[in-house]
């Protein structure tokens, strides 16, 4: 069985050890060989999380962060919060796994194995100076290379990053490395990652914040028992109060604010659990059945939980990639913890590894209500039916239905509709002729109705920009209709929405042309 994922806030966390953390990288390295796909990690802390959502769950602030955190290879805890918060919820991390620690281990360790590591992004030449520091006490280790570019994830900038970060690109995937250390911070790191993993060939990339500063000692970690005690963050605050303080104390209360819903309804879901059950406990096995020959269905216990998933989690990882669908029945389900929660959003991930369809029914209840606290819920809510017969009812649509399209949905002499529908992302993006989109465009006001569109990454918003840049130096303008809260945060986000036109509908976006 592949190690326990718990889940904190929406966002999948490894439960590592450092040592376990260093083998699964090393891991990687070998698994890439195999199948040279570029792998992300990500070391977690309270930033991300609050960087992430906002304080109410109806919104997210940042969704496509949260996306590349939930489909990230490994999430590490980068932060005695994040434990804390596992312990509050029933499954507690073994430990913090930081990226201050993690960095001196990978160089260590690479230096026994013979591999060789990338360090990009750090201010003025820290990265070249931690490389020094590194070669120093680690005999026998390699740096690939050693770069500090800027790189742009917002703003008008964005139109002119294509060619910056192919150079910067190609500079990495010269050296050979074996893995890639991202220093440009929350939540840039991660950005640049997904718009490149693609055409990245190195086989690990991992997020690490400002922790060149640490190795170089321009920033001082606090003692060894303040790091363990939890109390790292005051001696920080020490160190550059003027910018620190506000950022821990709004972040450790937003956090608290966010976390503290999830917390109470646990608790007082366990006792009740327990009260029901207490005479006669529900046997928790799973049962696996096939529907048809195409269908297969895993009935989940009552309770879905640590003890649960540490005897069956592995046979239901496998059992995705049995079938081209899998529906995940939680009908008899009315209690899940963290570490459910990670197996859950585990096997919602293999489906696209497995290229099965992943769908989920009989979420009710309190269930339902578990997942909006644990801000979990807009995870699953598209591929959510009632139960079985439903989601068998809609399956002939489910198969016909690609993960992006688009279509002309009106075209006259003076404008042109296009219809998006689905995920845009980098992956999508390789698919789509965007001379031809350009083209057929032609020198007509373009309106986007994205009334079926999910969701949009920092690749896809590239599809956006070459059109909008391609009709501003013909005189001509493109209008956003029917944008989603989350695709129009993702603009937002991104700095760009001045540069469209917003429209609640297609018919407001066409008078606005006439």
């Amino acid at each position: 069985m592949s190690d326990e994922t718990i889940v904190i806030l929406g966002i999948p966390v490894d439960n590592l050890t450092m040592d376990t953390a260093v083998n699964r990288i090393f891991s990687m390295i070998d698994d890439f060989a195999e199948d040279g796909r570029a792998r992300l990690v990500a070391t977690v802390n309270v930033d991300f999380l609050v960087n992430t959502h906002a304080w109410f769950r109806k919104h997210i602030r940042h969704p496509e962060l949260l996306d590349i955190l939930r489909r990230a290879d490994m999430v590490t805890a980068d932060g005695m919060p994040i434990v804390w918060a596992s312990k509050l919820l029933g499954t507690p991390l073994m430990e913090r796994v930081t990226g201050a620690d993690l960095v001196p281990r990978l160089a260590e360790e690479a230096a026994k194995r013979k591999k060789t590591i990338f360090l990009l992004g750090g201010k003025g030449d820290v990265g070249q100076k931690a490389a020094d520091l590194l070669m120093e006490w680690y005999p026998g280790f390699e740096v690939a290379g050693v770069y500090s570019p800027f790189v742009h994830v917002e703003g008008d900038a964005l139109l002119e990053t294509e060619a910056a970060d192919e150079e910067i690109v190609d500079r990495i995937n010269q050296s050979k490395a074996d893995i890639l250390l991202l220093a440009f911070g929350n939540p840039k790191q991660e950005i640049w990652f997904e718009r490149n993993r693609l055409r990245l060939k190195v086989p690990v990339s991992i997020g690490i914040g400002g922790t060149y500063e640490f190795i170089v000692g321009s920033v001082t970690r606090a003692p060894e028992w303040m790091q363990k005690s939890g109390t790292e963050w005051l001696f920080r605050m020490t160190q550059d109060p003027k910018r620190l303080i506000k950022r821990y104390l709004v972040g450790f209360f937003k956090l608290g604010f966010m976390i503290w819903p999830a917390l109470l309804h646990y608790r007082y879901q366990t006792l009740r659990y327990h009260r029901l059950h207490a005479s006669q406990p529900e046997p928790q096995t799973a049962e696996l059945k096939a529907v048809s020959g195409d269908m297969k269905v895993i009935n989940f216990p009552a309770r879905v939980d640590a003890p649960f998933v540490k005897q069956h989690g592995g046979e239901m990882e496998n059992a995705i990639g049995e079938a081209a669908f899998m529906a995940l029945d939680f009908s008899r389900t009315d209690f899940i913890d963290s570490s459910g929660l990670g197996l859950i959003v585990k096997l919602w991930k293999r489906g696209p590894e497995t290229k099965t369809g992943v769908y989920f029914t009989g979420i009710h209840g309190a269930v339902v209500h578990f997942f909006k606290l644990t801000r979990l819920w807009d995870l699953f809510q598209k591929k959510a039916y009632d139960d079985l017969d439903h989601l068998l009812d809609n399956l002939d649509r489910e198969k016909l239905l690609p993960p992006f399209f688009m279509v002309v949905a009106e075209k006259t002499s003076r404008l042109i509709v296009l219809r998006l529908s689905g995920r845009l992302d980098g992956v999508q993006m390789t698919k789509i002729e965007m001379d031809a989109v350009i083209e057929n465009v032609g020198g007509r006001n373009c309106i986007f109705d994205l009334s079926g569109l999910e969701f949009v990454d920092g690749s896809g918003i590239f599809f956006f920009l070459r059109i909008q840049k391609a009709l501003a130096r013909k005189g001509k303008t493109c209008a956003l209709s029917n944008v989603s809260d989350n695709v129009l945060q993702i603009f937002r986000i991104s700095k760009l929405v001045h540069l469209f036109n917003l429209a609640p509908h297609v018919e407001d976006a066409k008078r606005k042309f006439n």
